[in-house]
């Protein structure tokens, strides 16, 4: 006789919230979205059949809230993360206040809404969220094995707050509560390099506030251990890595240790390759990597590190999102790479990819306002007119003057880059009169590049500054800092924040003036004098007026007196002053 089969007993409630445990397991092993999709509706039928005090209810909605937070992270849906707050909540209220569950409900609904806050800025999430955790420690005696964790998520809330509201007691709470979670946790708890990370970042974000060293060795340190002690199946291990990368590149910044940014760009090419393909934390470690790469590539000029660059930078923008509120930024810092590339291999191909970004950059800070779209256009125009000076397209120089006019007339007469933007509208000026009839247009560059040497400049914007073969060289608008990026791409810690370009030329208040300034102005100062030097040699040239010449002879003699023996300028200004005394001798 054959047996009968087992008859399952499990209640059917019971067995379909099973079943849907297990669909989302499966969903996340599979990568499935759709088995998402089928356990939240079961779980919402099995829901909406219990009645509100029915104790059974509670395990479906656990299991529901679950499967909405899953899938938030997999669709991005506002709704998931609202509709798992309000079950949070309802199952907070719920939860008898001596159950052990309690503790879970109320972590678990602090985090949620810190985690909306991030998404969504809504200062009223932060604030439920420390009172979650503030209302909730008093409970969690010392010796509680989940008070680690809820100190952990604490810190994590106190260092969004120090970060909105630039408090700094806030910050110093948030390490002090970070710091104690750490020492609780065992270096094997799950939980630890979350809490490690939350550390990290709040150490980082004092150590840029305060500018003190002893905390930039702690957030390297804290970070590193972060990274290293994370799982290799973690999904957040690539961005601990960012974080890491982030923190080195700062500590560089400071203190000038080449092996920090070595360190750094290997930690961030680890999180550049660990993060998923296009991803948001993507484009940013990859916007991280290229400014770093980029950095060292100023500092080394090693071509394969601007080659990286290009690539990383063009990455994060091509496959980024169009709304991005850096993108004009980032455009504008690609477009400047591709300038230099071009300058050093002079393939027309990077110049042509210079200016196509520019324009884009253009287009993005004319609907943001950030950077100045000023600025940007003033940069293209620059591109443009070196463009033509090469491949003699008239178009080129007659668009790149109609853009510096319009930039200068936009530059408020109180604004601190209009000597620049004067300066870079002389070298335009300059630039345009080698085109027949234009002879005027050189008179002018005479007159605004003096104007500009009358003014405080503060760095070098105008392709003016001459390189060692003589050429002009291109702008170097002050990059929006790469490591400048508040926090790392991944949670805990803040989305990175990305300053606008800064500002323009270094510079003098008169041709021959020898006043005391520092090194940033008088690189603007010798980049203006040069170029007011070969517009004044030309006019010579094409009028033979003897006053061009002794004030170009004077321009080149200052720069000269300038500029130590090993600087590229220097031997430059010494041999046109001697071919340009020898042509005042032959007057005379």
């Amino acid at each position: 006789m054959v047996a009968a089969p087992a008859q399952n007993t499990e209640p059917d409630t019971t067995a379909r919230v099973r079943h849907a445990d297990r669909l989302i397991e499966q969903a996340m092993e599979e990568h499935d979205p759709h088995l998402l999709d089928e356990a939240v509706v079961l779980l919402r039928g099995v829901a909406a059949e219990l009645a509100p005090d029915d104790p059974t209810r509670l395990a479906p909605l656990w299991s529901l809230k679950s499967a909405l937070q899953v899938r938030f992270g997999v669709y991005a849906h506002p709704a998931d993360l609202d509709d798992a707050v309000a079950l949070l909540r309802e199952l907070l209220a719920g939860t008898p206040a001596q159950h052990p569950a309690i503790v879970d409900a109320r972590a678990d609904l602090a985090d949620t809404l810190l985690g909306r806050y991030r998404e969504a800025g809504q200062d009223n999430d932060l604030a439920e969220a420390l009172a979650l955790y503030e209302g909730g420690l008093p409970d969690l005696p010392g010796d509680h094995p989940a008070r680690p964790g809820f100190l952990a998520g604490y810190a994590d809330a106190l260092l969004a707050r120090a970060e909105a509201e630039q408090d700094v007691q806030a910050l110093d709470e948030a390490i002090r509560a970070a710091g104690t979670a750490v020492d609780a946790m065992a270096t094997s708890d799950h939980r630890t390099p979350q809490a490690l990370c939350t550390l990290g970042l709040a150490l980082r974000l004092r150590f840029r506030v305060r500018g003190r060293t002893a905390d930039a060795d702690a957030a390297v340190t804290t970070l590193r251990q972060c990274a290293e002690i994370a799982d290799d199946a973690d999904p957040n291990r690539p961005g601990y890595f960012a974080n890491l990368g982030l923190a080195l590149a700062d500590r560089h910044a400071f203190g000038g240790d080449e092996e920090d940014l070595g360190q750094a760009i290997d930690a961030l090419r680890r999180a550049v390759a660990g993060l998923p393909p296009e991803s948001p934390e993507q484009h940013e470690a990859a916007w991280c990597l290229a400014a770093v790469l980029k950095e060292r590539w100023d500092s080394d000029g090693d071509p394969s590190d601007l080659d990286e660059a290009i690539v990383n930078a063009r990455s994060s923008i091509v496959s980024g999102p169009s709304g991005h509120p850096g993108l004009a930024v980032r455009r504008w810092q690609l477009g400047d790479a591709l300038f230099e590339r071009f300058e050093l291999h002079e393939r027309r191909e990077d110049l042509d990819e210079a200016v196509t970004t520019l324009r884009q950059a253009s287009v993005s800070a004319q609907r943001t306002g950030t950077p100045e779209p000023a600025a940007v256009n003033m940069r293209l125009g620059t591109v443009l007119a070196e463009r033509y000076e090469r491949y003699g397209a008239e178009a080129d120089i007659s668009e790149a003057l109609e853009l510096g006019q319009a930039a200068v007339a936009a530059t408020a007469d109180d604004h601190p880059e209009l000597p620049s933007r004067v300066a870079s509208l002389g070298y335009l000026l300059q630039t345009s009169s080698h085109r027949p009839g234009r002879d005027a247009d050189l008179d002018e560059a005479v007159e605004l590049l003096r104007e500009a040497l009358r003014a405080p400049l503060r760095s070098p914007t105008i392709a003016g500054g001459p390189d060692a073969t003589g050429h002009p060289a291109a702008a170097d608008p002050d990059a929006a800092d790469p490591t400048g990026a508040d926090a790392a791409p991944t949670s805990p810690g803040p989305a990175g924040a990305e300053a606008g370009p800064g500002s323009g030329p270094a510079g003098g208040r008169s041709e021959a003036d020898g006043g005391e300034d520092g090194p940033d102005e008088q690189e603007g100062r010798n980049a203006v004098t040069f170029r007011l030097g070969l517009a004044l040699s030309e006019r010579f040239g094409r009028r033979g007026a003897l006053a061009d010449l002794d004030s170009a002879i004077n321009a080149y003699r200052t720069l000269r007196d300038s500029t130590e023996p090993e600087h590229p300028l220097h031997a430059l200004a010494a041999t046109t002053l001697a071919q340009l005394e020898s042509a005042r001798a032959e007057e005379l």
